[in-house]
C-alpha cells in the first residue's frame, strides 16, 4: 500500500516524517515524497471543487497510490481538517496555533495515521464522543490537542477487524501513534523526538559482510551516516569480549532492514549457520533484505534460496546510482531519478 505526501508552503518537515514512517511502519505501508508542485487555487479549500482543480501531474502521481496526502494552511470552507471525495486527501492546518500549542509535524503524523485507520476500515467514527481514539476526531477540531496527546486505537475499533492483512498493520500503526502521544505529552516536535530516539541504540540497517571487505564497508557506512542512516556495524557496536550474536539478537526485533554485501573476497559470512539464521529471521519478519554487489566483485555468487527473491543493488555499474538504490531500500524513499532495476547476469563458466 503506497502513500505519497505533498505540502505547499506550510511549515512541515516532510522528508523527516516520510523517512521515519518508512522506518517504523509495516513493510506493507510505504511512504514517499511527492515530486510535483502543489498549491491550492484560491483562498480556501472546497470539496469537491478544489480536488478537481489540482494539477495534472499530481493527479497522475496519485493514481498509483492508495491515498495521497496534501498538506496546506488554507482553510476548508466548512472548517474541517479534511473532507475528501476520493483517495486524495487535502489536510488543512488552518489556525493551528489557535487549536493547540503542539507542533504541526505532530498533527501531520497524527492525521496520516487517522486516515490510514479509516482507509483500512479499522473501527468506525465515534461521532461527537471524546474517548481519545483516533476515530473520535474526523470532524471535531476542538479536541485535536487531546487527540494527539492520547493518540491510540481503542479496543472496540481493533476488535472489529477480521481481515488478517489489516490486522498485520495494527502493531506498527500503534507504535507510530505511541510516539505521537509520547512526543505530544512531553511538548516535543515528533521529528525531534524521533531524532533523539535514533541516537540511543535505534538502527536503520544491519550490515552483513565478509571482514576481508571491511575497508569498503567502512567507507559506505560513513556515506550512509552522512545521509542520516544509522547502521549496525559489528566493529562499531561491539566492545571487546562481547558476543556479537547476543548483541544483535537484542537489536534484531527493531532493525527494519539488512544489507548483505558480496565483494571480491567472496560470500564468507553466509556460510556461517548463525548468520544464515539471523538473515532468515529478517525474512520471516518480512523486513527488507538487500543483497549488494560491491564494485570489485568478479562474479555473482549463488546465494541461499531465501535471499534470491530480493532485488540486487549493483555497485559495478554506477556508484552513485547504486548508493541511491541502497538508500531507497533502507528508507523506502525513492530517488527522483533512477534507472529501472535489473538483476545482474551470471558469467558463464
Amino acid at each position: 500500500m503506497n502513500f505519497t505526501v505533498y505540502k505547499d508552503d506550510v511549515s512541515l518537515r516532510l522528508d523527516n516524517i516520510v523517512a521515519n514512517l518508512n522506518r517504523l511502519s509495516s513493510p506493507v505501508l510505504r511512504f514517499s515524497l511527492g515530486k510535483s508542485s502543489f498549491s491550492i487555487p484560491g483562498t480556501s479549500v472546497s470539496s469537491p471543487t478544489t480536488y478537481q482543480r489540482l494539477n495534472r501531474e499530481i493527479r497522475k502521481e496519485a493514481s498509483r497510490d492508495l491515498r495521497t496526502f496534501l498538506f496546506t494552511e488554507k482553510p476548508y470552507d466548512n472548517n474541517y481538517f479534511f473532507d475528501s471525495p476520493d483517495k486524495r486527501i487535502i489536510v488543512s492546518l488552518y489556525a493551528w496555533d489557535h487549536l493547540t500549542a503542539l507542533p504541526r509535524n505532530n498533527g501531520a503524523v497524527y492525521f496520516v495515521c487517522t486516515v490510514i485507520v479509516r482507509t483500512l476500515n479499522i473501527g468506525s467514527s465515534h461521532g461527537r464522543k471524546t474517548t481519545g481514539c483516533v476515530n473520535d476526531f474526523w470532524g471535531n477540531k476542538s479536541a485535536i490537542d487531546l487527540g494527539m496527546r492520547s493518540a491510540f486505537i481503542c479496543d472496540r475499533c481493533i476488535s472489529s477487524i477480521s481481515d488478517p492483512a489489516q490486522r498485520s498493520s495494527i502493531p506498527k500503526l500503534i507504535s507510530v501513534l505511541d510516539d505521537v502521544s509520547a512526543a505530544s505529552r512531553a511538548g516535543l516536535d515528533i521529528c525531534d523526538y524521533w531524532d533523539a530516539q535514533r541516537k540511543h541504540d535505534v538502527f536503520d540497517a544491519f550490515l552483513c559482510y565478509n571482514h576481508e571487505d571491511g575497508k569498503v564497508i567502512q567507507k559506505l557506512n560513513k556515506k550512509l551516516q552522512q545521509n542520516n542512516i544509522r547502521a549496525w556495524l559489528d566493529e562499531e557496536q561491539l566492545k571487546p569480549g562481547t558476543s556479537w550474536q547476543d548483541a544483535l539478537e537484542h537489536q534484531i526485533a527493531t532493525i527494519p532492514t539488512a544489507a548483505v554485501f558480496v565483494g571480491p573476497s567472496g560470500i564468507g559470512p553466509w556460510q556461517n549457520l548463525e548468520i544464515n539464521g539471523i538473515l532468515r529471521e529478517f525474512v520471516n519478519r518480512k523486513s527488507a533484505v538487500i543483497p549488494v554487489i560491491l564494485r570489485n566483485c568478479r562474479s555473482v555468487p549463488q546465494l541461499p534460496m531465501f535471499l534470491n527473491q530480493f532485488q540486487w543493488v549493483d555497485f559495478r555499474k554506477s556508484d552513485q546510482e547504486a548508493f541511491e538504490k541502497l538508500l531507497w531500500g533502507i528508507t523506502g524513499v525513492k530517488p527522483a531519478k533512477i534507472i529501472k532495476p535489473s538483476r545482474p547476469k551470471r558469467k558463464r563458466k
